[in-house]
């Protein structure tokens, strides 16, 4: 697989948050940042990654493009962690140093190579995205609603990127190979929505999504990412959408 139209969507979404004017008035109401003050902290933090293990292992690949789209990338979630950051000094929500479930990702990225992290990269953008849709509807605020949709569209994206590289691992491993990646991964992927829905809650619930509909949306995604990676084609070859 070739990663030179990976590689120039990185590149044509550079700017993707330009039109967000941080000086513009805006409101958060005590009561919403209450609610999603300690969320935000959290996922702030998990975007903020510097990425040095993932570039390393992502060296595995031998294809200068990859690395050219890991760099764009990893660029891109630095990104998302500099909005919420202003969003936060914004409304004077603190910034953290760390937080658990953080460290336990970080860990489990480093405990393999390129195909281990991008698995559990790929969990982190399901919950995402399921996440900011929550986040969007929990507060007034029109900027925090503006990141999180722009947010969505790069993690819609990310999602489909990191199928197309399990792609290329999926299609030279054994059938045995691949049922035993795909129970670990679905395992982790219950792991994490559990934790995430027990620190989350308040804001996924006042988003709208109470555990039932959070736990259904956020497999089905997983299923269907599950799908994109059996399939024979690159995302950006094709029309198909994940849970778009």
């Amino acid at each position: 697989m070739e990663f030179k139209e990976w590689r120039e969507y990185f590149l044509r979404n550079q700017n993707h948050f330009a039109d967000i004017n941080f000086e513009d008035h805006d409101w958060l109401s005590v009561e919403e940042r209450a609610i999603i003050s300690s969320s935000v902290q959290q996922f702030q933090k998990g975007e903020s990654s510097e990425g040095r293990n993932l570039f390393a292992f992502a060296k595995e690949m031998a294809d200068p493009e990859y690395l050219d789209c890991i760099k764009l990338f990893i660029r891109e979630e630095q990104k998302h962690a500099g909005v919420l950051a202003s969003f936060m000094n914004k409304f004077q929500i603190p910034l953290i140093k760390g937080h658990w479930v953080d460290r336990v990702f970080r860990w489990l990225r480093k405990t393999g190579g390129i195909q281990n992290t991008v698995n559990i990269l790929l969990i982190a953008e399901i919950i995402a995205k399921v996440y900011y849709r929550a986040l969007h509807n929990a507060t007034k605020s029109v900027l925090l609603k503006r990141i999180c949709l722009q947010i969505l569209s790069d993690e819609k994206e990310h999602i489909r990127f990191q199928c197309d590289v399990l792609k290329l691992f999926h299609n030279r491993q054994s059938r045995l190979t691949n049922f035993l990646i795909r129970n670990l991964q679905l395992f982790l992927m219950t792991g994490t929505a559990l934790i995430v829905w027990w620190y989350h809650r308040r804001v996924l619930k006042r988003g709208g999504y109470y555990f039932g509909k959070y736990f259904f949306e956020t497999l089905l995604i997983f299923f269907e990412a599950e799908q994109a990676i059996k399939s024979r084609k690159s995302f950006l070859k094709k029309k198909e959408m994940i849970a778009a």
